[in-house]
Parts: structure tokens; sequence; C-alpha cells
């Protein structure tokens, strides 16, 4: 049996983060947040070009590009440093890498370590995942993402970094997926001002919208989706958006003991899902069992592996 820490509920009020994804007629400052010596500059030098490419084509082809180089960066980065078994609660194996820094656990079965794999699978995300499996994209998925979190986090890269990565990561994925490019506000009819929010993508008058938040854990602000979420239903009704939360994980490793736990707090999410405001789909790139079961509970709130969520995107727009 999968074990969990369960942690009483506890979040902080809605904060405006500044996030890359814009249309390319928006003006906007590019502030890299690597300022780390340590970090390789190779790896550094990418991470700009990304942030500074995503602006102005959020789901393109040299935006995959940029992605998949940094991770095979990050790769090279981590062969550096030592690797370390790590003990769990949770029924899944974790380790981590220790340089000047130890990396947050990362998921055994899900990071993939064989070079050719990792190459095939590369070329699968470049490809935008046309004809992959479920298990192959959240593979392919996690292991770019915790390939960059892990190089950052053994070099003392500030996790905002690894946060900007995974919300360029997971949006150019949906960006590319439904052929879309995102904005980060919507005009409020009344008045005609902007609102900012998380990604919202617009196919048409005809179709649903997307709002997308990307968290890499819900550990800090997880309600801020929530009521985003409940904003957007107020101002243009409750079936115009669907709200769809996409998280890396919930482990957390213990400084002292190296014990990996999932830190869970399963009645918060049922009440913010009750007492806010309804999201459709939550995706786990590494789901806390705990979690998955909400799917069956009451109230239902419905979390799922991201390997489904490509497949589902389409089919969610169209429903009414």
């Amino acid at each position: 049996m999968q074990k969990c820490s369960l942690h009483p509920a506890r979040y902080r009020g809605l904060q405006r983060v500044t996030h890359p994804g814009l249309h390319a007629h928006a003006h906007v400052a590019v502030h890299f947040e690597v300022h780390s010596p340590r970090v390789p500059q190779e790896l550094n030098r990418l991470y700009g070009r990304l942030k500074a490419t995503s602006l102005e084509d959020l789901g393109g082809a040299a935006t995959s590009t940029l992605i998949s180089q940094m991770a095979a960066r990050a790769r090279q980065v981590l062969r550096h440093t030592e690797r370390v078994a790590l003990n769990s609660e949770t029924g899944k194996n974790y380790f981590s890498f220790r340089g000047t820094e130890q990396s947050r656990p990362i998921n055994v079965e899900l990071y993939v370590d064989a070079e050719r794999e990792i190459e095939r699978l590369l070329r699968l995300f470049r490809e935008g995942f046309a004809g992959g499996r479920p298990e192959q994209i959240v593979r392919a998925t996690y292991s770019i993402a915790y390939s960059v979190f892990a190089a950052h986090d053994v070099h003392e890269v500030g996790r905002k970094a690894s946060a900007t990565f995974f919300e360029i990561l997971i949006g150019h994925l949906v960006s590319r997926t439904i052929g879309v490019a995102p904005r980060r506000k919507v005009v409020i009819p009344e008045s005609g001002a902007d609102l900012p929010t998380d990604f919202i993508f617009d196919p048409g008058p005809r179709s649903r919208k997307i709002h997308l938040p990307i968290k890499t854990s819900t550990r800090e602000r997880a309600v801020q989706a929530w009521v985003h979420q409940l904003i957007l239903e107020r101002i243009f009704g409750a079936d115009e958006y669907l709200g769809i939360l996409v998280v890396a994980s919930e482990t957390k490793r213990d400084a002292r003991t190296g014990q990996v736990t999932e830190i869970c707090v399963p009645g918060q999410l049922q009440m913010f899902q009750s007492r806010v405001t309804k999201m459709t789909r939550i995706y786990y790139l590494d789901p806390p069992r705990p979690y998955l079961e909400l799917a069956t509970a009451h109230p239902l709130v419905d979390i799922r592996p991201f390997g489904e969520a490509l497949g589902e995107l389409q089919e969610l727009l169209r429903a009414r």
C-alpha cells in the first residue's frame, strides 16, 4: 500500500505570476533567473534562448528543439554528479543526483536512463508525440523536466527557473497539440480592462476554451488555480472555460534522513472542488496514489496521469 504524508490544509492568497507564454506582438522584458556561476554556461545560454523563443512561438518547432537541447545538455551536466538511491514511503522507487547540492527526488520508473531510448523519446517529442503511447508521452515529458530540474538543483539554481522551464514545456505540448497559441490575459467585457491569467487557449468562437495553470507541485498556493477558474466563470459563465491543472509531483526528500514522502492534502483538493469551483482535470507526471483515488471519491476530483492528457484535449474542447 502506498503511504502518503497528509498535511493540514494550508494555502496562500492569490498572486500574479509573470510568464513567457504571450503572443508574438506582446512587448515584455525577458528576465533570466539563472545567475549561479556554477551553472554550466551552455545550459544557461539555452535557457535564455528558450525563454525568448517561447515568447514568439510557444508551440513552434524552434521551442521544441530548444527544450530538447536543454534536456540533452542537462543530462551531460548530470554525468559529472553522484547518483544516490533514496528510501521511500510511497511504494515507488526514487533516486537523486548529488553535486554541490542534492537534487529533488526522481522516480526510477519514469526517468529514462538509457541514451538510445531517450534519443528516441526526444525525437518523438519534437514530432509532437504523433502516434505516441501514453506511457511514452509521460516518460519523455518526465525525463525532460527532471533532467533540467536536477541540473538546476545540483548547481543551486533557484527553483523559479525550473518552474518557468516546466511551464514552457507543458505549455508547448498543449499549444502544439491543439494548434493554438495561448495568451496570458482576458478582456473583461463590461470595462474592456485586461485581467492577467494563467495560460488561456482559445480555439475560436464555437469551441470551449482551456484555462491551464501549471505547477511543479501544489504545496504552495494550490488554491490559486481554483480561484483563477472561479473568476473566469463569474465573468464568462460556467461552461466557457475548462480548468485543466498540470502538476509534476508532490514528492519531498527529508534532508536529514533522505526519506522520500509525498505531501498529499486530498481533503483540501476536495474542498476546493466542492466549495470554490470545479477543475475539469488535474494531470500529474508522477501522481500520488491517494490523489488518483479522488477520481472515484465524493466529491470527485478527476486526477489522471499526464500521459492521458494530450489524447483527451480535443475531445474536452468539443464536449458541452
